[in-house]
């Protein structure tokens, strides 16, 4: 058989994926290359990537402000509960005026020392112990009330009136809005005291005293 004619015989043997090189045969090679990825569809996928970053850093900041307020509750928490409320710090109502004391003369007394009944219930504390609010009102007068000593009123927002008298120092002014556990002075002995102590008065509406005690147990105090 002629060279030529030779040749093309095996040629026609050759599989189709294979095409010859002039010395060899090797795969044929694919003619294109996949579709590649069009501006508009890498655009899109550029903002897409962008958003879900975005979303990503905004709730990392969420988690982080959410960390910051249960420490600042737990730090209210603690605060509170030297103050006699042991509940959830945001539905905290009533406080006891101070933290450190001990339980004296009580209201009803009566003796050389009072004029007539004793009107309020006496805390005897270390002087310069911190008074707070027991509840969320506004200070109506900070002044030397002769027998009462250096005396804060606090006003509530029902009208109750709260007397804190014979105290060293005052950190209220009148007319102050004050919320629950906020500093407000501290105890002292001036005025007709034997000693350092908070004289404490609940006045409804600004009239005649009640029985601090039993307001404070009211509401679900233990002092």
């Amino acid at each position: 058989m002629p060279t030529l004619l030779r040749r093309l015989a095996l040629l026609a043997l050759v599989p189709s994926a294979l095409v010859w090189t002039g010395a060899v045969l090797e795969p044929a090679t694919a003619a294109f290359e996949p579709n590649a990825p069009t501006p508009a569809a890498l655009a899109e996928e550029q903002a897409l990537d962008k958003m879900l970053a975005q979303r990503a850093a905004a709730l990392a900041a969420l988690d982080q402000r959410a960390d910051v307020r249960d420490r600042q509750l737990l730090g209210r928490q603690a605060v509170l509960a030297r103050f006699g409320y042991h509940g959830d710090p945001d539905n905290v109502r009533v406080v006891l005026p101070l933290a450190s004391y001990s339980v004296s003369a009580a209201f009803g007394l009566t003796g050389p020392l009072w004029e007539a009944e004793h009107g309020g219930q006496d805390f005897g504390a270390a002087s310069g112990e911190s008074l707070v609010a027991v509840s969320a009102g506004t200070i109506t007068e900070v002044a030397d009330a002769g027998p009462y000593g250096l005396r804060t009123i606090l006003t509530l927002d029902d009208g109750t009136e709260v007397w804190y008298c014979h105290q060293s120092s005052v950190s209220a002014v009148e007319g102050q809005r004050v919320d629950v556990a906020e500093p407000i002075g501290s105890v002292g002995s001036t005025g007709n005291s034997v000693g350092p102590h908070l004289h404490f008065e609940i006045r409804p509406d600004g009239e005649a005293p009640i029985d601090p005690m039993a307001w404070l147990r009211e509401a679900g105090l233990a002092p």
